[in-house]
């Protein structure tokens, strides 16, 4: 991919190419990408060290699907519902404000009241979008690209390389008036030589959530693989893989709504013998420095870090990059679990092709809602509806025609056309969307966490 600015071609990482950008991005002019015609418009954003350019706000399908900067339809998951109301990127300054529908800090008094005005309301209004805890982790691994997935990244993708990612993700994020990532807690990949550094850097971050004086405390947020947790007399330890001197407490009724909530997906995960559980979860620092946990989600992925939220998606993503296939994992944000969206779109057919999977077969009523969205999108789609077994996946470079696990009434499912090669993005100057392109490894990246 080749970017433009002001009709010449960009090398966003040269001197010439921050010198450029510096002057640009004063002046607020806009960066084309050369992916397609029309160009895309990007934008430039500062970062701590550098100008990087990113895709503008509800642009990503605009790029070619080959474009690092692509990025399938929303509507095809639940970010459409919370793009541009819970989720408000700012062009002009960089940032991306989420608005939380969970608290950053418990006050004095248990229960805040309610503002009164007194007075009736003269509109009817749909109630602001805010996004749930579990919701930030599924916005945290979208925006690192953690849910996009090519055949080279076998084999690279481990802890240190997640945990880099998450931190790149939250940066230039604003919660409740916070930097998130001032508050956001993600394990350094552990090494045991390396522990009173890593534990001393943790330190400086849960000092910043200590409660100053008799005002409000402080909430974190931690993101963490969750290894199991140890009951105490007045509660339960959580522990978390990286974290090994680190615990996490809850009291009595956290541990055991958490039992309640997400015991059947850890079974689920200690029945398939592999894969990981991901935590979020806010927390404050009790007095004594240890930290307290308060609201908790969760969400399995496979042991390549794709999210997965029943077990014949997870047969299919399976499939797919066990045929080496390039594909863009889809999350379900704030929708409700029997809300229909794509598992995956694929990403290495001519243009994008929407994977649909029915979790149940037999319940008709979500079928039918699946049915309707595959054949009413904006993409082609491939789609596993019945109990016989999937049908082949298009083949790479193939053109948009549907593909359908049960063959419609009257005719086939489309012409298969010859395989062509796996096509990848190459990478550019957008950090957010290259993260993944050409897998970033830190020295010493060779040991898997």
């Amino acid at each position: 991919m080749t970017l433009f600015l002001n009709g010449s071609p960009l090398v966003v990482d040269s001197e010439a190419g921050q010198r450029a950008l510096t002057v640009a991005h004063s002046a607020g002019t806009r960066v084309q990408c050369g992916c397609r015609s029309p160009s895309p418009e990007m934008y430039i954003a500062a970062t701590a060290d550098k100008f990087i350019v990113k895709r503008m706000p509800g642009t990503g399908s605009d790029h070619a699907i080959d474009c690092p900067s692509f990025l399938p339809s929303e509507e095809l998951s639940g970010l459409a519902q919370v793009q541009a109301s819970a989720i408000t990127e700012d062009p002009d300054d960089g940032t991306t404000t989420l608005k939380l529908g969970f608290p950053l800090r418990k006050n004095s008094n248990s229960r805040t009241a309610p503002e009164q005005s007194g007075a009736k309301p003269t509109e009817a209004k749909a109630a602001p979008r805010k996004l749930t805890i579990t919701s930030v982790l599924h916005f945290l691994w979208h925006e690192a690209d953690l849910g996009k997935w090519y055949p080279r990244m076998e084999g690279k993708r481990f802890w240190r390389v997640i945990h880099h990612a998450l931190r790149r993700a939250a940066a230039d994020k604003i919660v409740k008036g916070l930097d998130l990532s001032g508050i956001l807690y993600v394990p350094e990949y552990f090494k045991p030589e390396n522990k009173g550094e890593i534990a001393a850097r943790r330190n400086r971050l849960f000092a910043d959530l200590r409660p100053a004086g008799r005002g409000a405390t402080p909430f974190g947020l931690v993101v963490a693989e969750y290894k199991g947790k140890e009951t105490t007399p007045h509660g339960a330890r959580f522990i978390f893989k990286h974290a090994p001197d680190c615990a996490f407490f809850a009291d009595e009724d956290l541990s055991r709504k958490f039992d309640k909530v997400f015991g059947e997906q850890l079974l689920l995960l200690e029945a398939m013998g592999s894969g990981h559980a991901i935590l979020i979860a806010s927390f404050s620092i009790a007095k004594a420095g240890y930290p307290v946990l308060h609201e908790i989600g969760m969400m399995l992925v496979t042991d390549n870090w794709i999210p997965f939220e029943s077990l014949r998606e997870l047969e299919v993503l399976k499939a797919l990059t066990e045929q080496s296939r390039a594909f863009q994992k889809q999350m379900r944000f704030n929708l409700r679990l029997n809300a229909p969206i794509a598992s995956a779109v694929l990403l290495d057919t001519t243009d994008p092709i929407a994977v649909f999977v029915a979790d149940n077969p037999d319940d008709a009523g979500a079928l039918a809602l699946l049915t309707k969205a595959s054949a009413e999108g904006r993409y082609a789609s491939w789609c596993w509806f019945d109990d016989g077994p999937m049908r082949p996946f298009p083949h790479r470079g193939a053109s948009s025609s549907n593909h359908h696990s049960r063959p419609p009434e009257g005719g086939a499912t489309g012409q298969s056309v010859r395989p062509s090669p796996v096509v990848e993005p190459r990478a550019s100057g957008d950090e957010r969307d290259t993260i993944w392109d050409s897998p970033i490894l830190p020295k010493g990246a060779s040991d898997h966490g």
